[in-house]
């Protein structure tokens, strides 16, 4: 028998006694085999829930369950499975905790798949809004939501701000006679307002003050498309151009794309920022990647639509997905696959796709004009 004698920091141990006890604050981080539980570990690697679930809703509930249950022992308190100091008790229990908790977890899940299997729509309208002197065009793109769950929305040659919360209405601008707003969207951080005009101006205004930031030049026509990702501000005109600008530049424009054969009336920016879908009114879906946007070299164009194409949203939860609309002659919404470049779905709605949502694309029953 011999014995090891070291400072303070050091434990000491005697080899022929492994039973020893001792308790230390020291600055070694030696795990102790005694003190693991394998049988746990050894569990938690190899057992799988047999049922796979795919619904990325419950990815969040069966986060936090098995963060409160797998941290716990049985009698509530919390557990180590590795342990650096202290007395070397055994921490071995019973992977009952584990089959139980693995139980309770498939049937949490089976009753929220069986909860959520439909989603019940509204049939009715929650909130009806006047809108009076509003422009009957298909082809503008004069309200957006702002993730401040304010609506802008242009009416005639006045531009105003619809606070949903507590329906109190701001009137952002007024333009002189002769021109109006044909496109309104908000930055991502819902302080300011692009609003693109008949006369081809491009302004940003202060949500807050109700003040003009800037005036942007670039096109010869209206402005039917604009759109936000960044500091960058994408416009669409019916001169048939694409122009990116950034806002933080004097020399605003930094890529200047003519593509299109007719007027650009849709923009989407991916929620990744780094695609760009624009959709034009000779039925065409252009996809751009934002580093080559200079070269104008598009990485895919759709030509499966037989309208003009508007409608154009990104999936909230894959990032590749894209869905579009067409107008009344084709009365579809397409999904495609950005990653492969084809189409995966088309669904005939019977009814003219006009406006884009946040989370997919929405459309009217009737057709708001008699152009397609």
């Amino acid at each position: 028998m011999w014995k090891l004698q070291s400072d303070r920091y050091s434990p000491t141990r005697i080899l022929s006694d492994p039973a020893i006890q001792y308790d230390f604050p020291g600055d070694r981080f030696i795990p102790n085999r005694s003190l693991m539980d394998l049988d746990q570990a050894r569990s938690l690697l190899t057992s799988r829930i047999n049922k796979a679930y795919h619904n990325p809703g419950f990815s969040e509930l069966y986060r936090q369950r098995l963060e409160e249950k797998l941290t716990l022992d049985s009698e509530g308190r919390p557990f180590r499975m590795l342990v650096f100091r202290g007395s070397p008790k055994s921490s071995r229990k019973s992977i009952r905790l584990i089959d139980e908790t693995r139980r309770e977890e498939e049937e949490a899940l089976d009753n929220s798949t069986k909860d959520n299997q439909f989603r019940c729509l509204p049939k009715r309208e929650s909130r009806i809004l006047d809108a009076p002197n509003i422009i009957n065009d298909f082809y503008l793109n004069i309200m957006d939501w702002g993730r401040n769950n304010i609506l802008a929305v242009a009416l005639g040659s006045e531009t105003f701000l619809w606070n949903s919360e507590n329906g109190r209405v701001q009137k952002l601008l007024q333009v002189g006679a002769g021109d109006y707003p044909t496109s309104v969207a908000w930055s991502g951080d819902a302080k300011k307002v692009a609003v693109g005009y008949m006369h081809s101006k491009l302004q940003i205004w202060d949500a807050e003050t109700s003040k003009l930031i800037r005036s942007l030049k670039g096109h010869n026509g209206r402005i039917a498309a604009t759109g936000w990702n960044g500091h960058i501000l994408t416009s669409g005109s019916q001169d048939k151009s694409i122009i990116n600008h950034d806002v933080r530049a004097s020399n605003n424009m930094t890529s200047h794309i003519q593509v299109h054969t007719e007027e650009v009336c849709g923009l989407r920016w991916s929620r990744t920022g780094n695609i760009l879908a624009s959709g034009g009114n000779e039925n065409l879906i252009y996809i751009w990647e934002s580093s080559k946007m200079s070269s104008s070299k598009f990485l895919f164009r759709f030509n499966d639509h037989t309208a003009a194409v508007k409608a154009l949203a990104w999936c909230p939860y894959q990032f590749d997905i894209l869905a579009s609309g067409g107008g009344t002659a084709d009365g579809c919404i397409k999904i495609w696959n950005i990653q492969r470049g084809i189409c995966i779905n088309s669904i005939d709605t019977k009814a003219q796709s006009w406006y884009y949502v946040s989370r997919f694309v929405d459309w009217s029953g009737t057709g708001i004009t008699k152009r397609s």
